[in-house]
């Protein structure tokens, strides 16, 4: 070989034919164990919900604070409403990959769920507790809906990652709502213990419905 012969250079790592279609391939039951783990939190989400809100409507609170405590029930009646969905559609791309929600994660989140539920009776209803559980939920939640997301773009899974976007905006959105009422949830845990809360009525009312429109979560 003579000096000025040239060498080609060694094909980088990434140019391997099919690489790409193996590690779609690697990553497709990921997309699933994450949409498994994402379907057992929305149950167990809706198994919390229904507890506390069921446990809210029994409990007797001052006059003083009776409209606000039913403008909080509708935002998270609203938001059980919402979880509901996100359970039925994640369950729905389970099935249209050929997938079915796991059994044992489920299990796992409603006993979990039920205890928290059944602490909650046993020392009496605490609108502190429930909206800091809640607020702690819905940032699992997106925490999950996160990760989902970017396995499925590894993936090459768009639909997936649209759903995943989609559902951790709108618990974005709750988190968000319940961060902007910790006045308001203070306001109902001193009613529920006979102590009258002041309160500024418009200042409120505007806190219950406000959206900044930012999604940073």
């Amino acid at each position: 070989m003579s000096a000025t012969t040239a060498i080609s250079p060694e094909p980088a790592l990434d140019a391997e034919p099919g690489a790409s279609a193996r590690t779609d391939a690697a990553l497709a039951p990921m997309v699933i164990e994450q949409l498994r783990h994402a379907h057992a939190l929305q149950v167990g989400a809706l198994q919390m919900f229904d507890g506390m809100l069921d446990a809210v409507r029994r409990e007797r609170t001052l006059p003083e604070v009776a409209d606000l405590l039913a403008k909080m029930l509708d935002a998270f009646e609203q938001h059980r409403d919402e979880t509901a969905r996100h359970e039925r559609e994640v369950r729905a791309r389970l099935a249209a990959l050929g997938a079915r929600p796991a059994r044992g994660k489920e299990l796992a989140m409603r006993a979990g769920a039920l205890a928290r539920v059944a602490i909650g009776r046993i020392g009496g209803q605490n609108y502190g507790a429930n909206a800091r559980d809640a607020y702690v939920f819905e940032h699992l939640e997106i925490a999950t809906y996160h990760l989902l997301e970017k396995v499925a773009e590894r993936a090459g899974d768009e639909e997936t990652a649209q759903l995943a976007r989609e559902h951790r905006g709108d618990n974005c959105d709750m988190g968000q709502k319940i961060r902007r009422n910790w006045e308001n949830v203070l306001s109902l845990l001193l009613a529920s213990k006979g102590v009258p809360p002041a309160r500024d009525r418009q200042r409120h009312d505007q806190t219950l419905t406000q959206n900044n429109g930012s999604r940073d979560c």
